[in-house]
């Protein structure tokens, strides 16, 4: 059987579908990758000034997550992200090339986010409580920092007063008094995101009928209560970050494990390697 390429750990930056397999490395970090049918092969990298690759047994695997079984024939390497850059991990058989994994590491990227919870002067308000950002941004890193090295950090949690009646819906139009302009005018400024909570959200033509959850444009999102059935709502705020880091919305059927699906009942948190290399470039 021909060798190939398998993931170790889960959620750490592999994207089996990329051609050739693609693995992020962190600078200054490791990722470990099982190479399986490669006896007799010799493994090294195109490049050990971006990444060096060392043979290791099983025992020495740290306890990073979730394990995938590994088979009987796997040999583990461990890659080593030396400096930014892309490089390749190839197996030989003598000078022929019998199979290769690409890599790119990433420096390490923070984004900060401040949380703000809405109310306006009638009485409408969100239902969620301050005290849920600190694990919205531990989930959100679940997701993120292990497959992109991108890191979120908690700018503030805060409630925010808007000095008028919304109405039933935040709405968002093209119009300089947009109540979207509204409410994000209120975010914090120190903040790379402002992700605001509301009651009700919509962005088109039919406010009444509930269809959107939540918006992103530039550093802002608002994101209203009532989500979907199915969606989590960390999985949401994940979702709008990355639009903030420049991804699109994924609309295939094979694309709903992706965190960058766009429609239904999202629940995927996979980032291929497309959606790495846009959001921490």
């Amino acid at each position: 059987m021909a060798a190939e390429w398998h993931k170790v750990f889960n959620m750490k930056g592999f994207d089996k579908d990329a051609a050739p397999k693609w693995q992020m490395v962190p600078v200054d970090g490791d990722r470990y990758m099982a190479l399986r049918n490669g006896a007799g092969l010799t493994v090294t990298s195109t490049d050990t000034t971006i990444v060096t690759v060392t043979e290791i047994n099983t025992h020495s695997l740290p306890h990073d997550g979730e394990r995938m079984p590994l088979h009987h024939s796997d040999r583990i390497f461990k890659l080593h992200g030396v400096a930014k850059g892309n490089a390749k991990i190839q197996a030989k058989l003598g000078a022929a090339v019998q199979v290769e994994l690409e890599v790119d590491t990433k420096n390490r990227k923070t984004v900060k986010v401040c949380f703000n919870f809405v109310h306006d002067s009638a009485g409408h308000h969100t239902v969620r409580h301050t005290s849920s950002a600190r694990q919205w941004v531990a989930d959100v890193n679940s997701i993120y920092n292990g497959q992109a090295n991108v890191f979120v950090t908690l700018q503030g949690s805060r409630k925010v007063a808007v000095a008028s009646d919304l109405g039933p819906q935040v709405v968002w139009d093209a119009t300089p008094a947009s109540e979207w302009n509204t409410v994000t005018a209120l975010g914090d400024g120190g903040a790379d995101l402002n992700v605001f909570l509301v009651w009700e959200y919509e962005q088109d033509a039919t406010p009444a009928i509930d269809d959107t959850n939540a918006g992103t444009l530039g550093g802002n999102t608002i994101m209203e209560d009532n989500l979907t059935p199915g969606k989590r709502t960390f999985v949401t705020i994940g979702h709008e970050m990355g639009h903030h880091l420049g991804a699109d919305d994924r609309t295939a059927a094979a694309e709903r494990h992706f965190l960058m699906f766009g429609s239904g009942d999202r629940t995927g948190v996979h980032l291929p390697k497309a959606d790495v290399n846009t959001m921490n470039p």
